[in-house]
């Protein structure tokens, strides 16, 4: 997580150049008397911000430049907060003077133009020692990934089915188990087991919304588990899908009363309960939750789905029957099919090129038969325009890191956080503020880029931000 942190300094930094340019072009910066200051800052952030990318690309194998690229990072958010500074100052004096404000004729007390001179002198002699720096560690200036904003797509309210994409045998196979472990047992399990990306929550979804279309169950609940296995938790949730029972008024519910509550929703009727994401491997945790729906069931039929990377989490639920399903890799052709059908969806184009072709099946190998990285890559191709730029992502060194399988999914990914436009890099990294499985509506998310300045605006178009904002969800 610390180096997705890192990788964001790209719109920080311009951020940081928009906002001196900002000052210099409205003569702000002359009413208050840094205009010299603000130049020489302008400039250095120019320079720094040409050779970023090189150092984001090479800060997964070398522990220097991500050290330049943390010390960057200090540097940028006091050049944003210095900044931000002289515009409060600037807004406050507009706002006292209303309609006559004049940007020429502001004024500022000596004290507040030697303090910011001082901290703006400061700061851009940090950041020449950075780009002397830079040349000592071998950095050099990137003209790529300078992009035009993207334009403004019509969207869809139809599900993607592609989601699914030659998984349909899996779904079949597991559809195929539950039913014959249901007319045996009061409740069964079955455990999808695969590493990260390999398709198992889609699977799960896909199992869930079968199940829900056939009525194999009379009742459905999904609950997402994560690292904690908090058994109350479960049961709550599981109490507000199936009695449609707000959140608030289960919250203090103890275990006993939840237990209560279900017994009576779950009399003569069968379940389909999916835990996503586990991570619990402690037996006596998972015996807890096994025994507790077993004290409550009167009819048999009812099934849990538990999705995992480890195997051991199957033991842990050795109180039910259980059966474990292990996930198979994607083959190379599965997965070019996958990236060439998000490239055609995502993009304006009805066709691929040959060039695009060849190049892009070679990507389809890297992606290590996942199918979670077959489609972020496709996606982050149809927003490139050249075979060159293809090319540079089939070549990206993160392809080729040894790590751990959820730590080289992680620098795979990265990849294409990378290819991003930068009003984009800073709405995806915004989202970092709020817990995992944390929920929000799309449009309020909007709104909040929005009310953070991330979105852009086409001049003299006719879009609005809140259709910018939906397109970037696209």
């Amino acid at each position: 997580m610390a180096e997705i942190a890192l990788t964001i300094l790209s719109p920080v930094i311009e951020e940081a150049v928009s906002k001196t340019v900002s000052f210099l072009k409205k003569r702000i910066g002359i009413a208050v008397g840094l205009e010299k200051e603000l130049d020489r800052l302008g400039d250095s952030l120019i320079l720094i911000q040409s050779v970023i990318q090189h150092a984001e690309e090479r800060q997964e194998s070398d522990p220097a430049i991500r050290h330049w690229l943390q010390k960057l990072k200090d540097v940028a958010y006091e050049a944003v907060d210095a900044l931000g500074e002289c515009e409060y100052k600037v807004l406050k004096n507009k706002v006292k003077s209303g309609r006559h404000w004049n940007p020429e004729s502001v004024y500022f007390s000596p004290l507040f133009r030697n303090r910011m001179a001082d901290k703006i002198n400061n700061i851009t002699k940090q950041l020449n020692d950075l780009k002397d720096w830079a040349s000592m560690i071998n950095l050099v200036v990137s003209l790529r990934g300078q992009t035009c904003p993207r334009q403004h797509q019509k969207t869809d309210s139809f599900l993607d089915n592609s989601t699914v994409f030659e998984r349909e045998a899996d779904v079949s196979r597991i559809l195929s188990l539950l039913r014959d472990l249901r007319s045996q047992h009061p409740i069964s399990c079955i455990s999808i087991v695969g590493m990260a990306g390999i398709g198992k929550t889609t699977i799960a979804k896909s199992v869930y919304k079968k199940a829900k279309e056939e009525k194999l169950y009379d009742l459905e609940a999904w609950v997402c588990v994560s690292e904690g296995f908090n058994y109350q938790i479960i049961l709550r949730e599981m109490s507000e899908h199936f009695s449609c029972t707000p959140w608030k008024s289960l919250r203090w519910k103890s275990i006993n009363a939840l237990l209560e509550d279900l017994a009576k929703i779950l009399e003569n009727k069968t379940f389909l309960l999916i835990l996503d994401d586990v991570w619990n491997e402690d037996p006596d945790k998972g015996e807890h939750i096994s025994s507790c729906l077993l004290k409550i069931l009167n009819t048999t039929g009812s099934s849990i789905v538990i999705t995992t990377r480890s195997g051991k989490v199957a033991s842990a639920m050795e109180s039910i029957p259980m059966q474990r399903y292990e996930m198979e890799r994607l083959s190379d052709d599965v997965c070019w099919l996958i990236i060439k059908e998000k490239f055609l969806r995502s993009s304006t184009k009805t066709s691929m090129t040959p060039d695009l072709e060849a190049v892009g099946q070679d990507i389809a190998k890297k992606c290590g038969g996942l199918p979670l990285v077959a489609s972020v890559i496709g996606g982050t191709l149809s927003r490139q325009t050249s075979a060159d730029e293809w090319k540079d992502i089939r070549d990206d060194k993160a392809w080729n890191l040894n790590s751990p399988d959820g730590d080289k999914i992680l620098s795979i990914l990265k990849i294409s956080f990378s290819h991003l436009t930068s009003p984009l890099k800073k709405c995806f990294s915004y989202c970092s503020i709020f817990p995992k499985n944390f929920v929000i509506e799309k449009d309020d998310l909007v709104q909040l880029w929005m009310a953070q300045g991330f979105l852009y605006q086409p001049n003299e178009s006719s879009v609005t931000m809140e259709d910018v904002g939906n397109d970037y969800f696209s």
